[in-house]
């Protein structure tokens, strides 16, 4: 391989790109455009768009291999297996289907590479990171989004010493130790790894943050009159503990003037739908997933929004966080560890503790009846992740953290 360039060449490994909706599509497609800016020619390796819904486009499906561009960037779909079930088999063969076609994209590839970037989860994606850069002698850049096997112990999803947890284990310690640069979106997945035994120094925090665009002018909510507009919208995924919204929904549905308006899809969005209609939860409209600016104009228009997470999910900070207080609404989070911590620290919400029905209607109750502090908690949230949470910086940032490696052979 060539030393150094001042076109460097870059792969970038993403199971999830626009137009995918949620966090992981948003942080990759940032920083693979960040990185294109900068000068570096980059070649996205993803699968065909299928999240959250489980459906591949019929654009997408005219052909094996689907190549695109995007703001100067060279988009590579490879063949993805999808299903509208979303069972966990399902979702496991749509990460290996996507890790599959990436290394049949790396072993036809005849161009050289000088860095691979790889966004994870899902882990098996690290499959294919460690062949790309073993086979191109390149720079290795791993994304961590969410600590593995750690968080799927921590969801009780797999014991401690099961032999699929010392897989995943084995896999990502040898992710770790390949890798030249690896980023994490808190400082609590910054230390899981390096308990793990990794070098302090190639560890550093990128975290997450918000787009600036435009959010729709008009929203599906038609207010009624008095009404308490309660908002969740992203990803329904197994992490999420979005039960709790239908507790407090369960809990509050006497009082007419509370109405929650639920957006998104996943693996938890048909168990949600089932418990509304089998609880006759009048209170709950499910909208289903919507386009970006849609979804932004219902948080923009809600009186709150409700971020919540599993119990034992302490290492994590949704981007919906970013996203509700940049729009300068109030935010109640149901979560431990780090998204508490934030929204405590960014004066834009309250906390209550997750998977706590109780407690998440009481904190509704309250913020419905003090207008004012709503108003005070939308102005400081806006203002602190705004001075703080840029996504445009944030990925620039990296961007400059991966133009700082030596692209020499290794």
């Amino acid at each position: 391989m060539a030393g150094q360039t001042a076109r460097r060449r870059i792969v970038v490994i993403t199971q999830f790109y626009p137009p995918e909706a949620g966090a992981a599509s948003h942080r990759a497609s940032a920083t693979a455009r960040a990185l294109a800016a900068a000068g570096d020619d980059v070649t996205v390796v993803t699968g065909k768009p299928s999240f959250p819904d489980g459906i591949v486009g019929a654009e997408y499906e005219e052909r094996d291999r689907s190549e695109q561009r995007d703001h100067g960037i060279a988009v590579r779909r490879v063949w993805t297996y999808a299903s509208p079930r979303l069972r966990a088999i399902d979702r496991l063969l749509n990460w290996l289907s996507v890790a599959a076609g990436a290394i049949a994209h790396i072993a036809l590839r005849r161009d050289p590479v000088d860095i691979v970037f790889v966004s994870t989860p899902p882990i098996t994606l690290g499959l294919a990171a460690l062949v790309a850069a073993a086979r191109w002698r390149a720079r290795l850049v791993v994304d961590v989004r969410d600590v593995y096997p750690d968080v799927a112990i921590k969801m009780g999803i797999w014991k401690k010493n099961s032999a699929v947890a010392r897989m995943v284990g084995a896999l990502a310690d040898a992710l770790y130790r390949r890798a030249s640069l690896i980023l994490t979106v808190t400082d609590t997945c910054r230390r899981e790894i390096l308990a793990r035994g990794v070098t302090p120094e190639k560890v550093v925090t990128a975290p997450n943050g918000f787009d600036r665009f435009e959010p729709a002018l008009a929203t599906p909510i038609l207010r009624g009159d008095g009404e308490f507009i309660i908002a969740y919208a992203g990803n329904m995924g197994v992490a999420t503990g979005i039960e709790v919204l239908l507790d407090a929904a369960h809990e509050l549905r006497a009082e007419q003037k509370y109405r929650f308006v639920l957006v998104g899809g996943g693996a938890e969005g048909g168990s949600v739908a089932r418990r509304v209609e089998g609880e006759q939860l009048d209170n709950v409209e499910l909208l289903g997933p919507q386009p970006r600016d849609v979804a932004a104009a219902i948080m923009r228009d809600a009186d709150v929004c409700v971020v919540p997470l599993k119990r034992g999910i302490v290492d994590s900070l949704p981007t919906k966080l970013f996203d509700s207080l940049s729009l300068g609404t109030p935010v109640i989070v149901c979560a431990d560890g780090e998204a508490r911590d934030f929204i405590e620290r960014s004066g834009g919400g309250i906390a209550v503790p997750p998977e706590d029905g109780s407690a998440l209607a009481g904190a509704i109750g309250a913020l419905a009846a003090d207008g004012e502090q709503r108003r005070r908690f939308g102005r400081r949230g806006l203002a602190y992740v705004t001075e703080h949470y840029d996504r445009a910086e944030v990925s620039s940032a990296i961007s400059r953290r991966i133009a700082a490696l030596s692209c020499t052979c290794i």
